[in-house]
């Protein structure tokens, strides 16, 4: 909002200022007051004039500080849940890495079971010569052949 006449206080004296400052200062804390009762918000006004330690406070200096505590709190408190969510997001993100990676692995292991199967069969390798590890995968890979062989046929005796 602008003022009506404003003019420079350059050239004035230091006692003229002091007044026109508290005028405008009345002026700013009785519109600030009219604010916070119009739209039911808390305002509070600090306003440190030219050259002085001291403030201006508008309700009270209490009241001005516990309204700017609030307010870093309410920011602390954003600044949490943005976090909380960008972490929740991420998490996400690891959680489907780490499914396709261990799917991937688990392929992997298919893949060399079947290899391994396919070794055996052209006599590239003897069964003496497999770890545990390997025989299991190896029966592993029998049973999932079995089950896709009695599905075919059941398949195959359904369409004749």
């Amino acid at each position: 909002m602008t003022m009506k006449g404003v003019r420079s206080t350059r050239n004035l004296d230091p006692r003229m200022k002091k007044v026109i400052l508290d005028k405008r200062i009345e002026a700013l804390f009785k519109q600030a007051n009219e604010l916070s009762i119009l739209c039911d918000i808390e305002v509070g006004v600090i306003v440190f004039g030219p050259g002085e330690n001291n403030a201006f406070v508008w309700p009270s200096v209490a009241q001005a500080s516990d309204r700017v505590k609030n307010y870093l709190a309410s920011i602390e408190t954003a600044k949490v849940k943005k976090l909380s969510t960008h972490v929740d997001e991420l998490e996400k993100i690891v959680d489907a890495r780490i499914k396709r990676v261990y799917e991937k692995e688990q392929m992997v292991k298919r893949k060399e079971m079947e290899k391994l199967f396919n070794d055996l069969v052209e006599a590239k390798i003897q069964f003496n010569e497999l770890d545990t590890t390997e025989t299991r995968g190896l029966l592993n890979l029998f049973d999932t052949k079995k089950i896709q062989l009695n599905e075919r046929k059941r398949q195959q005796s359904e369409n004749v």
